[in-house]
């Protein structure tokens, strides 16, 4: 008898150790799981990436890449032009969503189907954008608090370019960069045909250190699609070209998105890559 009990006991005991391993292991399993940020950088180059995006993979000042959103969206004609100094936009009435019950999913898919009846895109980092343009009515661009939209904006790229090679991506984009103006300028061109090169390439073009010149040829001042009959309806400009006005816009946007706006609690696989981009992005925005 004293061996059974001292046998049961002994089973007794290593029952309890069993589940208290079990649930030690049940409780790690459903703690949330915090990978490291190192990890190491995929090959190749990352295509497909629009002039914004573009802009973020370089690090390119915010002001840059907040001007080429907006510049991206009214060319889509998601967005219209109602005022040119200041800058002041509106959301084309097919892409509204505000003040009708709609979920944000709802928002989302009610945009999305906008955008494909007129064989245009919408990105998801553009949406953060419509919803606080269509949220202030009548607010000049350089007044609207655009730093909510610049997270969502980097996460996006950071996830796009993850798992390929930063500096070899970068080099295509800048040699992208360098190529546009170029092509725009090759001899032989007719106008017409200049136009068409500089639509296909006018974010590109404005990422360029001297995109004036090349906007502002002797034989052709560009106008982009937005600007041009029927579908301007404002007095754009005030007698400037295209690029100079431009110039203006990015001049005001810079300094609209505070230092603390561009900070992210990191943790996810492709933090890695996001922590690089806000490193040059903020050196660039905010350090010169």
């Amino acid at each position: 008898m004293p061996i059974d009990l001292a046998l049961l006991f002994a089973l007794i005991l290593a029952l309890a150790y069993g589940i208290f391993r079990y649930l030690r292991w049940r409780r790690e399993r459903m703690l949330p799981y915090t990978p490291a940020l190192a990890r190491i950088e995929g090959g190749g180059v990352k295509r497909g990436l629009t002039p914004a995006e573009g802009a973020v993979l370089l690090g390119r000042p915010l002001h840059v890449t907040l001007t080429l959103v907006i510049f991206e969206m009214l060319r889509k004609g998601f967005l219209r032009q109602v005022a040119a100094e200041p800058l002041t936009v509106e959301v084309a009435e097919a892409f509204r969503t505000h003040n009708r019950g709609l979920s944000p999913q709802a928002r989302g898919d009610q945009r999305r189907a906008a955008a494909q009846a007129i064989n245009a895109t919408l990105h998801l980092y553009e949406e953060p954008f419509l919803e606080i343009i269509e949220a202030h009515p009548g607010r000049p661009v350089a007044e609207l608090d655009l730093g909510v939209a610049v997270q969502p904006l980097v996460r996006y790229v950071a996830g796009r370019v993850g798992g390929y090679s930063l500096e070899e991506s970068r080099e295509y984009y800048r040699l992208i960069i360098e190529r546009a103006p170029r092509e725009a300028r090759s001899d032989g061109r007719l106008t017409f045909e200049r136009q068409k090169v500089l639509d296909r390439n006018f974010g590109w073009v404005l990422l360029g250190e001297d995109f004036a010149a090349v906007l502002d040829a002797p034989e052709l001042s560009y106008l982009p699609l937005w600007l041009r009959p029927p579908r301007a309806a404002v007095d754009e400009l005030g007698g400037r070209s295209f690029a100079a006005w431009a110039q203006a816009v990015m001049d005001s946007l810079a300094g609209v998105v505070a230092e603390d706006d561009v900070r992210l609690t990191l943790g996810r696989e492709e933090d890695a890559t996001t922590a690089t981009l806000l490193s040059d992005i903020t050196r660039t925005t905010f350090y010169g």
